[in-house]
């Protein structure tokens, strides 16, 4: 294993908070911030549960949604709690999507972003066959998103970040592009999250949510070993990351309190699929 589950859910969440504009240059995503609410219930309703609740996250987190945009950001803590079920994974997305009311572009957009993150996750990422393997594993996306993703999987001299940007310029969707451009950001230099994440602020687009998606790619790939320290010490609200992470983890591997039980370690492990199964 190139690096420990937890480390590369705590780099996902890191990751995403973070805009690199250069070297040494950092600033906080406001977009993040923006959806902090919303993304720490998604986490906590993960974590209370052991599952995903439809009721509570359309009662209490869609709150929080105004946009698309926080939607995407919204619902990471599912693509990390779901990424060893990746059927599973699509149709919870598919799911929120419709509850939440947000169309078929951002409903995709949201599934290749979980997908990409599931390889990363489960250590099956190769990023040179990752985009055929997407659309052939998850055939109902949206046209556009299908055929952006076509273009990028066929481009065998890998087009230059400026052309990707221009085409997609072109006809421009809010969520698509900056969909489209964080994976190719990420799997231009998937082994360099510093420059993956660089190349996605100076996108033509600079786009929060391009910046947000491409450091949950990069930082879930390459965890959070692989973060510039700067970037890790200018990351605003770090302890909270990196104890919900932890608290996630316990509640996927099937762990739980038992308050009753008078021990330094009052926790529990469940078996496989006979408790706490997640669906």
């Amino acid at each position: 294993m190139k690096h420990l589950l937890l480390t590369r859910l705590q780099g996902a969440l890191i990751g995403a908070n973070t805009i690199y504009i250069d070297r040494q240059q950092i600033s906080p995503n406001q977009l993040l911030l923006a959806t902090n609410l919303a993304l720490m219930g998604g986490m906590s309703s993960l974590t209370r549960h052991g599952k995903y609740q439809p009721q509570d996250w359309t009662e209490n987190i869609f709150t929080d949604i105004p946009n698309p945009e926080r939607a995407m950001v919204a619902m990471l803590p599912l693509m990390l709690f779901f990424h060893d079920d990746r059927v599973k994974l699509r149709e919870i997305l598919v799911n929120v999507s419709h509850s939440w009311q947000l169309d078929w572009e951002t409903c995709s957009s949201a599934v290749a972003i979980g997908y990409i993150i599931s390889r990363s996750l489960t250590e099956s990422f190769n990023s040179r066959t990752i985009v055929a393997q997407l659309l052939d594993e998850m055939p109902n996306l949206h046209p556009r998103v299908f055929q952006e993703l076509s273009t990028i999987e066929r481009s065998s001299d890998r087009s230059s970040l400026h052309q990707v940007a221009q085409r997609l310029a072109i006809d421009s969707h809010p969520i698509i592009t900056p969909t489209v451009l964080a994976i190719y950001c990420f799997l231009s230099t998937p082994e360099d999250f510093s420059l993956a994440t660089r190349r996605a602020y100076h996108s033509q687009s600079q786009s929060q949510l391009t910046c947000a998606l491409t450091g949950m790619l990069a930082g879930a790939h390459n965890s959070l070993t692989g973060i510039p320290l700067n970037g890790y010490i200018a990351t605003q609200h770090k302890e909270q990351w990196l104890s919900a992470a932890e608290s996630l983890l316990a509640a996927w591997a099937g762990m739980y309190h038992v308050p009753s039980v008078n021990s330094a370690y009052p926790l529990a492990v469940a078996s496989p699929r006979v408790m706490q199964r997640r669906d």
